[in-house]
C-alpha cells in the first residue's frame, strides 16, 4: 500500500498566502573588467587550506596591473595581516574554501574537520567591522547549475546562506558568492576576476567552462501539481527530533496517511509528554519504536545503519528534524556580528552533521525519500540568524546530493513555524516576530504538512515555503537590493517620509525624525509611542542588536538612507535623539552631493 498525496485544487489556493521558492540558474553576458579597478583595492586573498583557484586569481590580479597589491594567505596556517592604517586603500577579500576535505562518516563529528567554518565567520565579522571593506566567498561544491559534477559538497552550502545573512546585516562590506565549476585553475582565475573587477552587482555567480550564470529565487503562488508520487505504508519511517513539537506532527501526519512502522529518534529519554504522544501514534494503529540517539554521532548512526540492514528493514521516508540550539540554557542562535565558535558548533553539531549521517543512512538502506526540514533564513538572508541559517542550508546541500542518486531527497527550508518547536520558545517567538513586522507570517502546522505532501510530488530537491502578507517579500528590506532576489520584488517604496521632510528646516528636521522613528519603534518594542524618550539610551530602553538592526531596516524605508550598525548601537549607550541628528546630518550631506545646495 502507497500514501498518496491529495491533489491541489486552484480554488483551494488561489487565496493562499503560502509562496513556494525554488532556486534557478540564468546564462548571462561574460563579465567586463572595468580599467583600473585592480589598483583600486588593496587585495586579501584568503583560503583555507591550499588552494589553486586562489594561486591563480593572485597571479591574474598581479599581471592585470603594475603595483596592485594582493596578498595571498592561508588562513589555516597564518594569519591574516593587519591592513596599512591610514592608507585610504579599499580593502577586498576573498575567501576560498573549494580545497577543504570532505566530510563523511566520522569526519562529520571531529570539530577540526569544521575549523574553517569559524575562519569564514570571522573574515565576515572583521570586514563588516572595517570601513570600506568588502568580502566574496568562493566555494567548488559542484552542487549548482546544470554542470554540477560528481564530487559534490554538501558543507559548503554553509558559506553561502552565510554570506545572504552578511549581505542583510551589513549590505554595504558585501561583495558576493561565487561557485567554481571550471577544470582548469588558470581559467578560472581568470573568469573570477573578471567578474570582480566588473564591479557587478550579481552576488550569487556559477562559473562553469562555458560562461558564467546568475541564480534568480522564483515564486509560485500555487503548489504545482501531484504527480501521485508516494510512500509506502508498510516499510519502516525514520523521524528525527524525537516525538513532540513539530517532529510529533509529522509522526501523526504519516500514521493517519497508514504508515504501519515509525522508529523515532532523539536526544532525551522519553518524558510523559512523549510517552502520551506515542500512546497516540499507537492508538492510529501505528507500531512505534523510540530510541535515543544522537543523530550527529557518526558510531551510533552508523550502527544503527547495521542493525537496520541486518533486521532487513526496508525505509520508506527519513525525515530529518533534529536540531540543537541551546548552550547552557541559552540560545545559540545570534547575528554574524556576535556568533561564536562554540555557538556555530553547536548548532551544526545536530542539524548539519545529522543531516550528511542520515543521509549517508537513506543511501545505504535504499530509502525511498527523505526529507530534510532547513530555514528560509538559509535561503533568503536574515538578520539575527546568520549562524543558524548556515547551519541549515548543510540540508539543503544534503537534499542535492542524494537527489542524483536513488534516493529522491527534498529540503525544504521554512519561513517562520508558530505553534510548535523553536516557534513556540520565547527566542525562537521574538526572532519570529521581526520576521512577521518585516513581511513574513507565521506559517500553520496544517500549512506545513500540506507543503510536506506537495514537495513529495515534485521533482525539486530545494523549495522554500513561507506565507507573506500583501506586501509580500517585497517588505523584506534586503529584497530590492540583491539581484538573486530581484523576481520577488515589486518595487518597494522607499523614502516615505522625505517628502514631508523636505519642507522642515533646523530643529524641526530632527524633530519629525524623532517623530517617525519613536512611532516605529513603539511598535517594535510594544510600547504606546509616549514612552519612548528620545533622550534614553537604546540599552535602557531593551533595544539589543537584533533590534538595531530591524531600526535600520525602518531607517532605510522612511529615508532611503542606511545607516551604519555601529551608529545606532555605540555600545548601546546611543539615543533616538542622537541616531536622529546623525541621520539628518547624513541626509543633508547626500543633499549636497546630488544637488549642490544643502537645506
Amino acid at each position: 500500500m502507497t500514501m498518496r498525496a491529495p491533489q491541489a485544487r486552484v480554488d483551494d489556493v488561489e487565496d493562499d498566502p503560502i509562496r513556494i521558492l525554488s532556486p534557478h540558474w540564468e546564462k548571462t553576458p561574460a563579465f567586463e573588467p572595468r580599467p583600473g579597478a585592480a589598483t583600486d583595492a588593496a587585495w586579501f586573498l584568503l583560503s583555507w587550506g591550499p588552494s589553486r583557484c586562489a594561486d591563480a586569481l593572485a597571479a591574474t590580479l598581479r599581471e592585470s596591473a603594475p603595483g596592485v597589491d594582493v596578498r595571498r594567505v592561508d588562513v589555516a596556517t597564518e594569519s591574516v595581516e593587519p591592513p596599512d592604517d591610514g592608507a585610504g586603500t579599499e580593502q577586498r577579500h576573498v575567501f576560498f574554501v573549494d580545497g577543504t576535505a570532505p566530510l563523511t562518516g566520522p569526519d562529520v563529528a571531529d570539530a577540526a574537520n569544521w575549523a574553517w567554518t569559524d575562519a569564514v565567520v570571522h573574515a565576515c565579522q572583521a570586514v563588516a567591522s572595517r570601513p570600506g571593506a568588502r568580502v566574496w566567498m568562493v566555494t567548488r561544491t559542484g552542487l549548482h547549475g546544470s554542470g554540477a559534477r560528481d564530487v559534490v559538497r554538501p558543507e559548503h552550502d554553509f558559506v553561502w546562506a552565510l554570506g545572504r545573512c552578511h549581505a542583510a546585516e551589513s549590505s554595504e562590506s558585501w561583495g558576493g558568492l561565487v561557485d567554481l565549476d571550471v577544470d582548469d585553475p588558470t581559467t578560472a582565475g581568470r573568469m573570477l576576476a573578471d567578474y570582480l573587477l566588473s564591479d557587478s552587482a550579481e552576488d550569487e555567480i556559477l562559473l562553469q567552462d562555458d560562461g558564467p550564470l546568475v541564480a534568480r529565487l522564483r515564486a509560485s503562488s500555487l503548489p504545482p501539481t501531484a504527480r501521485n508520487q508516494s510512500l509506502s505504508t508498510e516499510r519502516l519511517h525514520i523521524v528525527s527530533g524525537g516525538a513532540a513539537g513539530l517532529s510529533f506532527e509529522i509522526e501523526r501526519w504519516l500514521a493517519r496517511r497508514g504508515a504501519k512502522r515509525l522508529l523515532i529518534l532523539g536526544r532525551s529519554p522519553l518524558d510523559a509528554e512523549r510517552e502520551r504522544n506515542i500512546h497516540l501514534l499507537k492508538e492510529l494503529g501505528c507500531g512505534v519504536e523510540y530510541e535515543v540517539l544522537d543523530v550527529g554521532d557518526p558510531a551510533a548512526v552508523h550502527t544503527l545503519t547495521a542493525r537496520l540492514r541486518q533486521r532487513g528493514d526496508a525505509l520508506g521516508g527519513v525525515f530529518h528534524l533534529a536540531s540543537h540550539w541551546r548552550l547552557d540554557g541559552r540560545s545559540c542562535v545570534s547575528s554574524l556580528r556576535t556568533a561564536t565558535d562554540e555557538q556555530t558548533r553547536v548548532l551544526l553539531a545536530t542539524k548539519a552533521g545529522g543531516a550528511l549521517l542520515l543521509g549517508e543512512l537513506a543511501e545505504d538502506l535504499g530509502a525511498e525519500a527523505m526529507v530534510l526540514f532547513s530555514s528560509a533564513a538559509a535561503t533568503l538572508g536574515s538578520p539575527g540568524q546568520a549562524n543558524y541559517a548556515a547551519a541549515n542550508a548543510v540540508l539543503d546541500g544534503v537534499a542535492r546530493r542524494l537527489h542524483r542518486g536513488r534516493v529522491r531527497a527534498v529540503s525544504i527550508a521554512w519561513g517562520p513555524v508558530g505553534e510548535v518547536g523553536f516557534g513556540a520558545t520565547p527566542d525562537g517567538a521574538r526572532l519570529h516576530d521581526v520576521w512577521q513586522r518585516l513581511g513574513l507570517r507565521r506559517l500553520t502546522v496544517v500549512q506545513v504538512l500540506s507543503a510536506v505532501d506537495m514537495a513529495l510530488s515534485q521533482d525539486q530537491p530545494n523549495l522554500t515555503v513561507v506565507s507573506w502578507d500583501a506586501a509580500g517579500a517585497d517588505a523584506l528590506p534586503w529584497v530590492g537590493v540583491r539581484p538573486a532576489l530581484e523576481p520577488l520584488a515589486a518595487g518597494q517604496q522607499q523614502g516615505l517620509a522625505l517628502r514631508r521632510l523636505g519642507e522642515l528646516a533646523g530643529e524641526d528636521r530632527v524633530e519629525y525624525i524623532v517623530h517617525v522613528m519613536g512611532g516605529h519603534l513603539a511598535r517594535i518594542l510594544s510600547r504606546a509611542p509616549e514612552e519612548i524618550d528620545p533622550e534614553s539610551s537604546f540599552a535602557m530602553m531593551g533595544v539589543d542588536s537584533l533590534i538595531a538592526l530591524e531600526v535600520l531596516f525602518v531607517v532605510e524605508r522612511e529615508f532611503a538612507v542606511r545607516l551604519g550598525l555601529d551608529q545606532v548601537l555605540l555600545g548601546m549607550d546611543s539615543t533616538l535623539a542622537v541616531m536622529a541628528r546623525q541621520l539628518d546630518q547624513q541626509l543633508r550631506e547626500v543633499s549636497t552631493q546630488t544637488s549642490g545646495s544643502p537645506r
